[in-house]
Protein backbone atom coordinates (compact mmCIF):
# COMPACT_ATOMS: atom_id res chain seq x y z
CA UNK A 1 0.00 0.00 0.00
CA UNK A 2 0.94 3.51 -1.16
CA UNK A 3 2.03 6.10 2.07
CA UNK A 4 0.32 9.46 1.54
CA UNK A 5 0.90 12.85 2.89
CA UNK A 6 -1.60 15.15 4.39
CA UNK A 7 -1.38 19.08 5.57
CA UNK A 8 -2.71 20.33 8.89
CA UNK A 9 -4.68 23.31 8.00
CA UNK A 10 -3.98 25.68 10.78
CA UNK A 11 -0.68 24.40 11.73
CA UNK A 12 0.51 22.86 8.59
CA UNK A 13 2.26 19.85 10.02
CA UNK A 14 2.69 17.02 7.19
CA UNK A 15 1.30 13.49 8.29
CA UNK A 16 1.85 10.19 6.35
CA UNK A 17 -0.19 7.89 6.14
CA UNK A 18 -0.12 4.22 4.44
CA UNK A 19 -3.91 3.96 3.21
CA UNK A 20 -5.33 1.88 0.27
CA UNK A 21 -5.40 3.43 -3.01
CA UNK A 22 -9.09 3.96 -3.23
CA UNK A 23 -9.22 5.43 0.47
CA UNK A 24 -6.43 8.23 -0.70
CA UNK A 25 -8.88 10.92 -0.72
CA UNK A 26 -10.66 10.76 2.23
CA UNK A 27 -9.37 13.12 4.99
CA UNK A 28 -6.53 12.27 7.50
CA UNK A 29 -8.03 13.24 10.76
CA UNK A 30 -4.87 14.70 13.49
CA UNK A 31 -5.28 14.22 17.39
CA UNK A 32 -6.57 17.76 17.96
CA UNK A 33 -9.91 16.56 15.76
CA UNK A 34 -8.94 18.97 12.61
CA UNK A 35 -9.69 16.88 9.16
CA UNK A 36 -6.50 17.47 6.75
CA UNK A 37 -6.38 16.95 3.28
CA UNK A 38 -4.17 15.33 1.06
CA UNK A 39 -1.10 16.48 -0.62
CA UNK A 40 -1.75 16.51 -4.33
CA UNK A 41 2.18 16.06 -4.32
CA UNK A 42 4.30 14.53 -1.97
CA UNK A 43 7.03 16.67 0.00
CA UNK A 44 9.40 13.50 -0.22
CA UNK A 45 8.99 10.16 -1.53
CA UNK A 46 12.09 8.21 0.16
CA UNK A 47 13.88 10.79 0.43
CA UNK A 48 13.03 11.95 -3.19
CA UNK A 49 13.67 15.75 -4.62
CA UNK A 50 13.19 16.62 -7.97
CA UNK A 51 16.61 18.23 -8.39
CA UNK A 52 18.58 15.13 -6.71
CA UNK A 53 19.84 12.48 -9.07
CA UNK A 54 18.63 8.67 -7.97
CA UNK A 55 21.60 7.87 -5.61
CA UNK A 56 21.46 11.35 -4.09
CA UNK A 57 18.14 10.61 -2.90
CA UNK A 58 17.76 6.71 -1.92
CA UNK A 59 21.44 5.97 -2.10
CA UNK A 60 20.37 2.55 0.23
CA UNK A 61 18.05 1.76 -2.75
CA UNK A 62 20.57 1.89 -5.41
CA UNK A 63 23.07 0.29 -3.13
CA UNK A 64 20.79 -2.98 -3.21
CA UNK A 65 20.10 -2.68 -7.05
CA UNK A 66 23.78 -3.25 -7.52
CA UNK A 67 24.15 -0.93 -10.89
CA UNK A 68 27.30 -0.83 -13.49
CA UNK A 69 25.58 2.58 -14.43
CA UNK A 70 24.12 4.94 -13.55
CA UNK A 71 22.17 7.49 -15.53
CA UNK A 72 22.17 11.57 -14.35
CA UNK A 73 19.22 13.86 -14.56
CA UNK A 74 20.77 15.70 -17.80
CA UNK A 75 21.17 12.31 -19.70
CA UNK A 76 25.28 11.83 -18.93
CA UNK A 77 25.62 8.16 -18.01
CA UNK A 78 28.80 6.92 -15.61
CA UNK A 79 29.92 3.74 -14.46
CA UNK A 80 28.53 2.96 -11.17
CA UNK A 81 31.03 3.76 -8.13
CA UNK A 82 29.39 3.04 -4.61
CA UNK A 83 32.24 5.35 -2.72
CA UNK A 84 31.07 8.19 -5.15
CA UNK A 85 27.57 7.77 -5.77
CA UNK A 86 26.00 6.93 -2.43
Amino acid sequence: MPIYQYKHPDTGEIFEEIRKIKDRNKPFTSEDGKKCKRLEIPTRFSGWKKNKEVFEADGDYVKKCRPKNIKFNDGHIEKYDPTKHC
